[in-house]
């Protein structure tokens, strides 16, 4: 799955893929339970691999904290972002991305990670693919093939000379003496 084409929309709960698109709106699917819908053009829509998170030094793009999650975890689920404390998720969040800056981080920025995180764990997302090798592999697709030579008619018929007709006889004498 490409990250840039999971969507966050602002004012709706959890992740989206993008199914069809528009001038005027889209249509998603939400990763949670499934069920499609139909998003506006003026809604405020994020893809995931637009997203980053602020860091002391140079923000950090969040596909790179999700697979350093995955990889941390080796595959299993981080903690529950309803039942987990909110310092149980700071630590977690810190354990992975060191020098995160809290001052510009909300504890809600790091619950909604660990959910997106999870939720794209149950999707089987991981690992996300690159977007460079997927247009590579698309490219590669349309490259031109060698159209096969055509078979010459080898039949009998199709060997013998036609002998002309006596009306085609007639026909090209006609046309001689009428250029006279």
């Amino acid at each position: 799955m490409k990250i840039s084409e999971v969507l966050a929309i602002s004012g709706k709960p959890g992740l989206y893929k993008v199914i069809a698109s528009s001038q005027k709106n889209l249509v998603v699917e939400s990763m949670i339970d499934g069920k499609r819908t139909s998003v506006p053009g003026s809604a405020r829509i994020s893809s995931l691999g637009d997203i980053t998170m602020y860091t002391h030094n140079d923000d950090l793009p969040l596909r790179d904290i999700l697979e350093n999650m995955h990889k941390k975890l080796k595959g299993a689920e981080a903690p529950n972002h309803n039942s987990s404390t909110p310092q149980e998720i700071k630590d977690f969040v810190d354990s992975v991305v060191k020098e995160l800056d809290h001052d510009r981080i909300y504890t809600s920025d790091l619950k909604k990670l660990v959910q997106w995180y999870n939720t794209l764990l149950a999707k089987n997302a991981f690992p996300f693919e690159n977007e460079e090798e997927v247009e590579e592999a698309a490219t590669d697709d349309k490259k031109p093939v060698a159209k096969a030579k055509p078979v010459p008619n080898t039949s009998a018929r199709a060997t013998k000379a036609k002998k002309p007709t006596k009306s085609a006889a007639k026909s090209s004498k006609a046309t001689k003496t009428v250029k006279k």
